[in-house]
């Protein structure tokens, strides 16, 4: 019960973050244009720093080769999953919608609400996991999302230097190397790294304000996607990681990334390249309020397991 209550009052805390941000565009703070730019401050500056810091607070020579490669192995499996899943369902839809929902479906917010959550339920150790997590789902967003939502060719600029992948060069041989590195690089990291939950959270609920609250309780579609996002995926996902029994910290921290709701790129790219935006922003607000609950059960269920 204290695992449970622990994880609600982690996922608390996010939607009132969400909840500041909502009122804060409600009330003109905060327009679409500073909503961009803050997004942008975040991917490319923020996630960076963050997935590093957790590399400088990493145990240095507790992590195996095997361990290592199972964090890199695993997300993947997690995203090959969704994206079988997607195949399944929306045919009958539009082509941007399909192209929504299916983004959706595949892509969740393992950075923005996922490394939170499994810094404050596993520890730094989890979030050392997760920025493994981070750099996968880059390299599958913006080579395989970016292609169905209609971004043209793959860049090959876009996929080596984006926030994932740059976290990890810069501190995966800090990491290995056990690198002694200077306050004066440290401190300024983790400074910028504590603004990812509140400014990541503050823009989702944003997004959120953006659409009209009529429009939530009418398209069926985006729950039988949150379901599938929420429930299905992860669900196959634990079923599968379990048979190869890996660290207990990096089970759950994958499961808890897996289970995420829906990344806010689903807006940016919709917005980008003319797909359904509105349907986006509905996908991430209604999977983000639905994982209150579905968030906090399965990570209940793992630890039961564990």
């Amino acid at each position: 019960m204290d695992a449970f209550l622990s994880v609600i009052l982690e996922v608390a805390v996010i939607l009132i973050l969400i909840l500041v941000g909502y009122f804060t565009v409600k009330k003109g703070m905060f327009t679409k244009e500073s909503l961009g730019s803050i997004t942008s401050f975040l991917l490319y500056i923020v996630t960076p720093c963050l997935i590093v810091s957790s590399f400088l607070s990493a145990e240095s020579g507790k992590l195996d080769g095997w361990t290592l490669l199972l964090a890199a192995v695993l997300p993947a499996l997690s995203i090959v999953i969704s994206i079988a899943l997607s195949y399944l369902f929306f045919r009958k839809e539009p082509s941007g919608r399909r192209r929504v929902l299916r983004f959706s479906m595949i892509f969740c917010n393992v950075g923005f609400m996922g490394i939170p959550l499994v810094e404050g339920i596993v520890g730094s150790e989890g979030v050392l996991y997760g920025s493994f997590f981070i750099a996968v789902f880059n390299i599958f967003c913006w080579t395989y999302g970016y292609v169905m939502m209609g971004g043209g060719k793959v860049r090959l600029k876009a996929l080596l230097l984006n926030p994932g992948v740059i976290g990890i060069v810069i501190g995966l041989p800090l990491y290995l190397l056990d690198v002694p590195v200077p306050a004066l690089f440290v401190e300024p990291v983790e400074l910028i790294s504590a603004l990812n939950t509140p400014l990541a959270m503050i823009v989702v609920g944003g997004y959120i304000a953006q659409v009209k609250l009529r429009a939530f309780v009418s398209d069926l579609a985006v729950y039988k996607m949150a379901v599938l996002r929420l429930v299905v995926a992860p669900l196959l996902y634990l079923a599968l990681v379990w048979l190869l029994r890996p660290d207990e910290t990096l089970l759950m921290s994958t499961v808890i990334q897996a289970a995420t709701p829906v990344a806010a790129n689903c807006v940016l790219f919709a917005v980008q390249y003319d797909s359904d935006a509105e349907l986006a922003s509905k996908s991430v607000a209604v999977s983000t309020a639905l994982s209150v609950v579905t968030i906090p059960l399965l990570t209940v269920l793992v630890q039961a397991l564990l």
